[in-house]
């Protein structure tokens, strides 16, 4: 079968396991709030960046919000989340950003979102999925390792030639569905070190545990 086939089988077998309940997982459709929390994942766990986002956002509710409340205060609110410094001073870059050149929206844009301070094509792509609704396919390190281990794109590929490649097999209507179904996978089963492939509900369409 060619490799739109295989992902067509891919998203039946995921769909049957998990429906449309992931959509209510990202919590939140506010695109300065999914904006922050990405800043506030970056380079530690899932659980830190929660209780991150959550004691920050019992204080604010938007850019103008994060500026009065200043750099000190906003250490101390997100320090869970770990390398807190440096997030402190990328959120401030993306508020100020907001507020001087987009009157304090977060835009809708990928390569607007792209030069606020912080803020990568991963990031973009995630804004624009999960808020704006944009038929985009946002690729993680759970995305990718995922898609290779399907054989569905080529080990040696980059994120933004993984996002074109799976979108170019995946309908626009689909690409948040896989996206969010792929990180689950990617958590529960497909990790990095001793995946758990025997229990993985994709096993019957992958060819990873033959190579192991």
């Amino acid at each position: 079968m060619d490799l739109i086939q295989r992902m067509m089988k891919i998203t039946t077998l995921l769909a049957e396991n998990y429906g449309e309940e992931l959509r209510q997982d990202q919590g939140t459709t506010d695109p300065f709030k999914i904006l922050i929390n990405c800043v506030l994942s970056q380079r530690t766990r899932s659980e830190n960046a929660k209780r991150a986002s959550e004691s920050l956002f019992a204080e604010v509710k938007g850019p103008e919000d994060i500026l009065k409340l200043g750099e000190e205060s906003l250490r101390d609110l997100i320090r869970c989340s770990g390398f807190y410094k440096q997030k402190a001073k990328h959120i401030i870059g993306i508020s100020r950003e907001l507020i001087s050149e987009f009157g304090g929206r977060t835009p809708c844009d990928r390569e607007q979102l792209i030069c606020l301070p912080g803020v990568g094509p991963k990031t973009a792509d995630i804004v624009l999925c999960y808020a704006y609704n944009h038929p985009t396919l946002p690729v993680d390190v759970h995305v990718a390792k995922v898609a290779k281990r399907l054989g569905l794109v080529e080990d040696n590929l980059n994120p933004e030639s993984i996002k074109e490649a799976l979108e170019a097999m995946v309908p626009p209507e689909k690409r948040w569905f896989v996206d969010s179904t792929f990180i689950r996978i990617g958590k529960r089963y497909c990790r990095k070190s001793m995946p758990l492939c025997g229990i993985c509900i994709l096993k019957v369409l992958c060819d990873y545990p033959k190579q192991e």
